[in-house]
């Protein structure tokens, strides 16, 4: 019989043990880093799951979600605590932290509200052109980080490291193992990616997540197939000092907009 582990990575990974009073202990395994510590979306997906789990309102769907990367989250143990900073009749805010050998990992914050009664509806989002997935060779494991294997990437825009003159990032992605695309999985995809910034440099280089903020925009959990693709693209619009923005979107494979993140990375020298 197939374990929980191996049906639903991405979920099992993320649901920590609650210890009560807002706190959820656990530990992220290796096959999750990305260097020498987690990768950002598995962090951003434990937190933002710990902070639905101390809600505990179905109903009031994740909108914002912002996440500070103080350090690396290595193998050892640690802590999350959720606190909810005001509960209001539509909107809810909640903090959390993620703590490690008594030092502050991650800072996160999020806005949960229920839907609203309006006549506003549009969107001028626009999904861009892209080959169709099952014309795109999945990338082997072996070009990618710990954290990569989990995940079937169809890249077909923008290679890390290659020295472009345009700092755009394009692919599909889907978990390898199907599990319900809920937010803390929407926030995974968006950040399975590095920067668009890292195109523009020429031989590799280290780098950094220092924030990213979520905006969700369609229901969550996605009613989808479950061997269903993911577009995810991303902008760098511009680096100075160290530092690069990043832009990125998941649209489903009907071009509908799901999702976007905004980063700020650090670049580090190139290694020569």
């Amino acid at each position: 019989m197939t374990d929980t582990l191996e049906q639903t990575p991405f979920a099992t990974a993320t649901t920590w043990k609650a210890l009560g009073e807002g706190r959820y202990a656990g530990n992220i395994h290796p096959r999750w880093f990305q260097g020498r510590g987690s990768y950002g979306g598995l962090l951003g997906g434990v937190l933002l799951r710990s902070m639905m789990r101390e809600l505990n309102e179905p109903a009031r769907s994740p909108r914002s979600f912002t996440v500070h990367f103080c350090g690396p989250v290595s193998e050892a143990d640690a802590l999350i605590t959720v606190r909810l900073e005001r509960g209001g009749r539509q909107v809810s805010h909640l903090s959390a932290r993620l703590e490690q050998d008594g030092k502050v990992a991650c800072l996160a914050t999020a806005t949960f509200a229920l839907p609203r009664d309006t006549s506003l509806v549009f969107t001028d989002a626009r999904s861009p052109e892209a080959p169709p997935p099952g014309d795109i060779p999945s990338i082997p494991n072996e070009f990618l980080p710990a954290f990569g294997a989990h995940f079937d990437y169809r890249w077909f825009q923008g290679l890390p490291f290659s020295g472009s003159t345009e700092s755009r990032m394009a692919g599909w992605i889907r978990p390898r193992q199907p599990e319900p695309i809920d937010a803390p999985l929407m926030v995974g995809l968006l950040d399975a990616f590095p920067s668009a910034a890292f195109a523009r440099v020429d031989g590799f280089c280290n780098g950094a997540t220092m924030d990213y903020t979520a905006h969700f925009y369609a229901p969550l959990p996605l009613v989808a197939a479950p061997d269903a693709f993911f577009l995810r693209t991303s902008h760098a619009r511009h680096a100075a000092d160290g530092y690069a923005d990043d832009l990125a979107e998941v649209w489903d494979e009907r071009g509908q907009l799901l999702a976007q993140l905004r980063q700020m990375a650090a670049i580090f020298p190139p290694s020569r």
